[in-house]
């Protein structure tokens, strides 16, 4: 009964009450296995882990088939950063036929932490299969999917994941970096964006080699082939875009075909923050509101779709039409930066006008509602989606 009444206070958070109550059932009872293990847990819920150890090893040494003893010295060492340690002791209780799906979830974690994302896949699949609604155990299979590029199979858990738990931001901010929105195509009424495709190197080099354009967009930017630009493009796309920073599209007319570039660069999830460069080359200016409609529908994505709090620019100083019409888009200057670059060929120092625009100034800009509505069919100021950086693994505490 007194152990029941120490279990009792440490549940309700009288930690304290519980050592109490524990340390006088040892003194009367010294091998009493039930109550070292809890008092190891009182010690490690109060960041005490050489006493926990001590007690963990002593309670297992006087029952050593009690599974669930082994399964809490493994959430310990988990914490204390043992990871051998913490594999060992979770396929010790596994062995004892532990069936708590925290046990496999904790050693899939080890097998995460030690990069045997295979192994840390199986016993993620193991806990769940003994709970299918471990809300926790599918984010960290989504964890693991994603270690292994399997960038599909981790964005079905961490949906899964957000199903159970609707406010698992740590699922919600997972699922951000491997969502299948990144990949697809981005239409606007007559203009489109589509990520960059083998298929679309001759292009970018017609573009890079037209100095005229290129003076505009990016000046240090290195001349390059086509077979270079595929092979890259190809290893690019091998990756989620969230994993290289960036999403590149061509600008798509829908009566032209390509006839332009789309970044959004630099892109920091913890931040919430990105740069975005727009770039038709002179030849294809013709096609009337193509750059402003294809602005507005990375801004879209960025402020919608990604959630970002913050949209840079940075535009050469001596482009007074992009400034301007940065401008116009609710962009504002944030700095001035003398000499910031420095050409590789002429060897000309380069100034750049550094703008932004906030995602509470985008929400509010009534132009940006206008313009979107008769170029895209949609406000995209009032789109706001509820839509989903990346982190280790977590275990669940001791139990």
């Amino acid at each position: 009964m007194s152990l029941q009444k120490a279990l009792h206070h440490l549940q309700v958070g009288e930690s304290y009450a519980a050592e109490q109550l524990c340390l006088a059932l040892c003194t009367a009872q010294p091998e009493n296995a039930d109550t070292l293990q809890l008092l190891a847990i009182i010690y490690a819920r109060s960041q005490r882990p050489a006493e926990a150890s001590a007690h963990f090893l002593k309670a297992i040494a006087l029952a050593p088939e009690r599974a669930d003893f082994y399964g809490n010295y493994a959430n310990l060492l988990w914490e204390m950063g043992r990871t051998d340690d913490t594999i060992h002791c979770c396929q010790q209780a596994i062995a004892k036929h532990s069936n708590r799906p925290e046990v496999y979830n904790t050693l899939g974690n080890a097998f995460f932490r030690s990069g045997q994302f295979q192994a840390a896949s199986d016993s993620y699949k193991q806990a769940i299969a003994l709970q299918p609604d471990y809300a926790e155990a599918h984010n960290n299979l989504g964890q693991a999917f994603k270690a292994q590029q399997h960038y599909s199979a981790a964005e079905q858990c961490f949906r899964t994941a957000l199903a159970l738990l609707p406010n698992f931001e740590q699922a919600l901010t997972n699922l951000e970096q491997v969502d299948s929105a990144w990949l697809l195509l981005i239409a606007g009424n007559s203009v489109a964006l589509q990520r960059f495709q083998t298929t679309d190197a001759a292009f970018l080099q017609s573009c890079y080699q037209d100095k005229a354009f290129m003076r505009l967009y990016n000046q240090l930017k290195p001349a390059t082939t086509v077979t270079e630009l595929t092979e890259k493009i190809q290893a690019e796309n091998q990756q989620h875009p969230s994993q290289n920073h960036a999403v590149n599209w061509i600008i798509q007319h829908q009566r032209f075909g390509a006839i332009g570039i789309a970044n959004l660069v630099d892109i920091n999830l913890s931040h919430r923050r990105a740069e975005i460069l727009i770039g038709i080359p002179e030849v294809s200016n013709r096609y009337s509101g193509a750059g402003l409609t294809a602005t507005l529908l990375v801004m879209d994505f960025a402020f919608n779709r990604l959630r970002l709090n913050k949209l840079l620019t940075f535009i050469y100083s001596d482009n007074a039409a992009s400034i301007k019409n940065n401008v116009s888009l609710g962009f504002s200057r944030e700095s001035y930066l003398k000499q910031h670059l420095k050409h590789p060929e002429t060897g000309q120092y380069i100034d750049l006008c550094g703008n932004a625009i906030m995602a509470d100034e985008f929400h509010s800009n009534k132009r940006l509602a206008k313009l979107s509505q008769r170029l895209l069919g949609r406000d995209i100021t009032g789109a706001l989606f509820i839509a989903p950086s990346s982190e280790n693994p977590k275990t669940k505490d001791l139990a």
